[in-house]
């Protein structure tokens, strides 16, 4: 019997395996399935999946970080950022020079001048592929510590699959799978990941992409080997397709006291690291409570799940989100349910409120989002909301104009697809917003033409493609 890890490193790998049937796939396939996760998710997962071939064991959080700690922090922190902040210059690098850009502006001290003096060797490496590689293999040879050793012995792997190309915590295993010969993979499942999270910690074999664009991405700014790179799709997306976690409208509406006559305009948060919301949020609420738009329209605000997590930005700005609701008679916030303890957000819970939302709203509004593409799959019309924030997150905290980001990498393909409506002004937003809800055919073909080059398969195949390429490395 052959055995594969699977590191699930976000929460949104549970639902990529377990949601879409991958996972169940490979244990029809005969294959032992050993999940490695975060040690407040062991319990759920055992629950999730019960079979005799499927083991969970931790991803050992606590010893990387005793590790991470204990073996030189402050070069091995510095090394970290100039890998995230390097990448080809031949490649859009809008997304990790934003990265690099904060890490700077946000230091202090000592900090801020160790960042500033690292500039030079992140701009070399962006233009020598001699160095992008002698950065990986400085990671391997002086950061592979033996966490994982003895499951390493007692499963005897024939592969190690990630869900994230060593950008986070599974570098250290992936590396230590590298150093004993064992045959590597990730499968992407962030839309914007290979331009944003720069090189790999390491040297992985193999790697699944949504499209031609992310292996484009992956093999010439970062030096993935094309023959490597395996265009299989966005399995998650064949729920949207198949409507499997569709809930009726009448259903739907009542679950948000929403008025089924009026039209829907909703609003997809977006994850604060680079603007507030808010300003965007009142400008909606006012328009949807006037006579502008014409017809009766209410807006629902999906709340992105980092306003969830106790930061004060998040905090802030989900509690003056609350009080817009309640101001206004229209206005309406989707209250993500409660996860199962220790699970992260994005793990699947919402995917019936996602597509739900998207099948029944007249229009998505949001900043770049991911969710266009989810939207586009829906067919439904989406607004990039572009309108900047007088103050950001105020004093002496990083934040980035608006009117920059149709220019990052994602933002620049919607547009140049015109799959979706960008918008400057407030004026603008109200106008757009009338056309749509006027013709909600407008921009169709463009929208269909998006989803395709975004994600390659829109028949509900990319599950089996997925499964097909894990099963031939093995």
């Amino acid at each position: 019997m052959k055995t594969i890890f699977l590191v699930l490193d976000h929460g949104l790998g549970l639902g990529y395996f377990f949601e879409t049937e991958i996972a169940k796939k490979l244990l029809e396939a005969n294959i032992q399935l050993v999940f490695l996760v975060k040690d407040s998710m062991i319990e759920h997962v055992r629950k999730e999946i019960q079979h005799p071939n499927v083991i969970v064991e931790s991803m050992r959080e606590d010893k990387v970080k005793a590790y991470q700690q204990a073996h030189h922090p402050g070069i091995f922190e510095l090394v970290e950022h100039v890998r995230r902040t390097s990448a080809k210059h031949t490649i859009p690098i809008t997304y990790i020079d934003t990265n690099r850009r904060r890490k700077e502006y946000e230091a202090h001290g000592r900090r801020k001048m160790i960042l500033k003096i690292l500039k030079p060797f992140i701009i070399f490496n962006r233009y020598s592929h001699f160095s992008r590689w002698l950065l990986r293999k400085f990671l391997v040879w002086f950061g592979t510590p033996d966490l994982y050793g003895d499951l390493f012995d007692k499963y005897q792997p024939d592969l190690v699959v990630s869900d994230t190309a060593a950008w986070r915590n599974d570098q250290y295993i992936l590396r230590q799978a590298s150093k004993r010969g064992v045959k590597t993979a990730a499968v992407i499942i962030g839309w914007d990941n290979p331009s944003s999270q720069g090189l790999a910690g390491g040297f992985v074999d193999y790697v699944n992409v949504w499209s031609e664009i992310h292996k484009e991405e992956l093999a010439e700014g970062t030096d993935w080997p094309r023959e490597n790179i395996h265009v299989g799709g966005m399995p998650l997306y064949d729920g949207y397709i198949s409507k499997k976690w569709l809930i009726p409208r009448v259903e739907y509406f009542k679950m948000h006291g929403l008025d089924p006559e009026k039209k829907l305009v909703a609003f997809a948060t977006t994850a604060l690291s680079i603007t507030p919301n808010i300003h965007i949020l009142k400008e909606l609420a006012e328009i949807v409570e006037s006579d502008d738009l014409s017809e009766p329209t209410q807006l629902l605000i999906r709340m992105h799940p980092n306003h969830y997590k106790n930061q004060a930005n998040y905090r802030k700005e989900y509690e003056e989100t609350i009080e817009l609701a309640a101001k206004y008679l229209n206005v309406h916030v989707v209250e993500l349910k409660e996860t199962p303890d220790g699970m992260e957000r994005y793990s699947g819970e919402e995917f019936p409120e996602k597509t739900s939302m998207l099948a029944h709203c007249d229009v998505l509004a949001t900043i770049y989002s991911t969710m266009v593409v989810e939207a586009a799959v829906h067919d439904t019309p989406f607004i990039s909301v572009c309108i900047n924030s007088k103050e950001g997150w105020g004093k002496d905290k990083y934040w980035v104009s608006l009117d920059e980001v149709p220019d990052w990498p994602t933002a620049s393909r919607v547009n140049s697809m015109k799959a979706g409506r960008t918008v400057f002004t407030n004026e603008e937003l109200k106008t757009v917003i009338n056309d749509y809800l006027a013709d909600g055919s407008l921009d169709h073909k463009q929208r269909m033409a998006f989803a395709q080059n975004e994600l390659t398969y829109l028949q509900g195949e990319s599950t089996q493609k997925v499964t097909d390429f894990l099963l031939g490395l093995l």
